[in-house]
């Protein structure tokens, strides 16, 4: 079992972010470790297209022992034991999830790109506003070290002149 993983009767006692993840995609094994290992945030759910799938993935993933194991995304949405969900869906497929996440009351993290276009990513972020649940897309590069070496790079005058930032 992962270190840092609570059962859900220990999280009666704690205020944690109670994490569903929507499909078993490879980038979802760093994600649900991220989460088991989350201070603030708990495992509780796993769907995918079918519910042996499901399973072997909440198996090889160290998910806590009562989490809930689903073979279809609604059934996951529907689990009021669920507070938030992860969604590493191909991107094509963001828009009707997000939407149907956010139907259900259902704080969304979702893989990027978050949309295939800026129209699609407004139409996201208006339902979840409508609805009150949070929207978070799994870019993290502003925080990458990688990051702060480019602006290291382009402040450089010598290299790239004087750029406005």
């Amino acid at each position: 079992m992962m270190t840092g993983c609570a059962t859900m009767n220990e999280m009666e006692t704690k205020a944690a972010v109670r994490f569903g993840i929507m499909g078993c995609a490879a980038i979802s094994r760093k994600v649900s470790r991220a989460i088991g290992l989350a201070p603030d945030a708990r495992l509780v759910a796993v769907a995918s297209r079918t519910l042996e799938k499901a399973r072997q993935f909440a198996s090889d993933n160290a998910f806590p022992e009562d989490a809930h194991i689903y073979g279809s995304y609604d059934e996951l949405l529907q689990d009021p034991v669920v507070e938030a969900v992860y969604i590493p869906l191909p991107t094509s497929l963001h828009r009707r999830w997000v939407a149907e996440a956010a139907r259900s009351g259902k704080h969304v993290l979702v893989e990027k790109p978050a949309a295939l276009n800026a129209g699609e990513l407004q139409e996201m972020l208006a339902i979840c506003e409508e609805k009150g649940v949070q929207f978070m897309d799994g870019t993290m590069w502003m925080h990458h070290p990688r990051t702060a070496k480019m602006r290291e790079l382009l402040s450089d005058a010598t290299l790239f002149g004087n750029l406005k930032w």
